[in-house]
């Protein structure tokens, strides 16, 4: 059967919804990475004045097309109402991530999408942000980041065999550490479909920042996506409704905080997007970076003010983008339901879920995770791959 020979039905089951989701390509995070980045931030740090303007690929899809396919949808008939409703909402957030997509270099329906896929800080969570960059921190587990000797870095090499150790150690199987030049500078990034941990063939890494890494990518995010494929709801084993990615996000800074891996440094950068976002719609790229510099180095700043206006095109220009809010506003969502009911933490590892979802887990709908890390097992790990 042809699944684009049909116009839209109101009534499908999963298998079809799920081949037709499947098709969807929405690669935003590739999308709005500027193909003059290292150019124009070169010319900004070489000036006073100069705002960056940036371009961007495209990416051919079929996207608008299996989308009004899945308009018309208003029922999966062979799962739980519970399931039917949400796979609903994940077609309509997808309509969002399409329009978001297809907004890049367009200020004003950048910020319009950012909006609607992943809201706007409160005034209480801007408060809460503010404090952190002052250093009012009463009430976090945070650490020192050591100092790191020369003969205590470690290369690509080196980290992808630890990488490999800790997949065989949790049964991991096909999952595979890949070299690739279309991630940022010294980065690791998670690849659900693919099975991938993509990272810079040049990268280098502390063993302090190693485990921490470990723990954000594998300990979470790979954790959860082994664990979602076991309910045989393919959406829980990736990215799904925006409720999902506070949750992600926040659990992984929760779980660097338990593991004593989280600095001042780290989380002040976390709240830092908070504060870029409510102040900075209305500044230039000039003026946000600029009102960053009495806590962040030009670096730093630079980086975070990037990462609030990526996407758009002339950033003399008001417009942002809010995806990156998602890390103190998750991490504060969950350090505050694990600080009432600890017993969430296990649940939250059953596949790709938010908060209210963990009642899936109780009634029986999604089995219990059968991945779930501790912090001695991830350091009697650590010692084993001699980190």
């Amino acid at each position: 059967m042809n699944i684009f020979s049909k116009a839209g039905k109101q009534e499908m089951k999963l298998n079809e919804v799920a081949l037709l989701m499947s098709k969807l390509r929405l690669p935003i995070s590739f999308v709005f990475t500027p193909v003059n980045l290292e150019e124009e931030k070169e010319k900004f740090l070489n000036s006073d004045v100069y705002e960056p303007i940036f371009k961007y690929r495209l990416v051919k899809n079929n996207n608008e097309d299996i989308l009004k396919r899945l308009s018309s949808l208003k029922v999966i008939t062979d799962v739980d109402p519970r399931i039917s409703d949400f796979y609903i909402q994940l077609i309509d957030s997808k309509k969002v991530s399409n329009d978001l997509m297809n907004a890049v270099g367009n200020n004003e329906l950048v910020t319009e999408n950012s909006y609607k896929k992943f809201g706007f800080p409160s005034p209480l969570l801007f408060r809460n942000a503010s404090r952190v960059m002052r250093g009012n921190v009463q009430g976090y587990n945070l650490v020192k980041y050591p100092v790191a000797k020369e003969d205590d870095i470690l290369h690509y090499e080196r980290i992808k065999e630890v990488f490999n150790l800790v997949f065989e150690h949790f049964g991991l199987n096909g999952w595979e550490v890949r070299a690739s030049s279309k991630i940022q500078k010294n980065g690791v990034k998670v690849g659900v479909k693919s099975k991938w941990v993509l990272m810079d063939s040049n990268i280098g890494r502390s063993k302090f920042k190693l485990k921490k890494t470990l723990i954000h990518e594998v300990g979470t995010h790979v954790f959860r996506s082994v664990n979602g494929l076991n309910t045989k709801i393919d959406a829980l084993s990736k990215a799904n409704i925006p409720s999902y990615l506070d949750i992600e996000e926040g659990l992984a800074v929760w779980n660097e905080s338990d593991m004593d891996f989280l600095t001042l440094k780290n989380l002040k950068k976390e709240a830092a997007f908070v504060y870029a976002v409510y102040i900075g719609e209305q500044l230039s790229f000039r003026q946000l970076y600029n009102s960053l510099l009495a806590v962040f180095s030009k670096n730093t700043a630079f980086n975070i003010t990037y990462r609030v206006k990526r996407g758009l095109g002339d950033t003399n220009y008001p417009g942002i983008y809010t995806k990156d809010i998602v890390y103190f506003r998750g991490f504060k969502k969950v350090k505050r339901a694990l600080e009432k009911d600890k017993s969430l933490y296990e649940k939250l590892y059953a596949g790709k879920i938010d908060l209210k979802q963990c009642e899936w887990v109780d009634d029986g709908l999604i089995p219990r995770a059968k991945i779930v890390p501790s912090k001695q097992e991830w350091n009697e790990l650590f010692k084993k791959v001699g980190i």
